[in-house]
């Protein structure tokens, strides 16, 4: 291990840390040493968590409602509620627009393309409002349909074929 006097000459020759000439011993930091300090501190202080306003927009509550909204009412054929209470949805879109970057009017567009794909099939397999939004898969990696929806309403895939229902007697 290196001597102190070895230890100030480098960073003084670095230009973290400047002598006082007559005085041997006195020891001032330079502006280079003092960002560096900053800059290692904020390693250290936990950031701040942003607030639900700060990530989903002022009317969250009003389009979180929206979005349960366009799921069907009542139990799907899996024996789960299709919408989930607005608390649980929350915290899903919390992550979605921690890690996602769409807006409500995608998200809007993809869910009802989702639930509309469903719809025909009786909802047999559909997701509920939740899992649409985020699912943690077996290894713990979370998922996103929702995410998946969103980039073809970004690329203008549409999955809802226009197409006439006959009954054949």
């Amino acid at each position: 291990m290196p001597d102190t006097d070895d230890a100030i000459m480098h960073l003084a020759g670095q230009g973290f840390i400047k002598l006082d000439k007559k005085a041997n011993t006195k020891i001032s930091l330079t502006v280079k040493g003092q960002k560096t300090i900053s800059k290692f501190e904020n390693y250290f202080i936990k950031a701040k968590k942003r607030t639900n306003i700060q990530l989903m927009g002022k009317s969250f509550n009003l389009k979180l409602n929206e979005y349960r909204e366009i799921f069907p009412a009542g139990k799907l054929p899996s024996g789960k509620p299709a919408r989930v209470n607005v608390k649980s949805l929350e915290n899903s879109f919390r992550w979605f627009f921690e890690n996602y970057d769409f807006s409500w009017s995608e998200i809007m567009n993809a869910t009802r393309m989702y639930v509309n794909e469903y719809r025909d099939k009786e909802y047999m397999y559909m997701k509920t409002s939740q899992y649409f939004i985020a699912k943690e898969g077996k290894n713990k990696v979370k998922s996103s349909d929702l995410a998946d929806y969103c980039d073809m309403i970004r690329d203008g895939v549409q999955t809802e074929e226009d197409h006439f229902k006959e009954k054949v007697v």
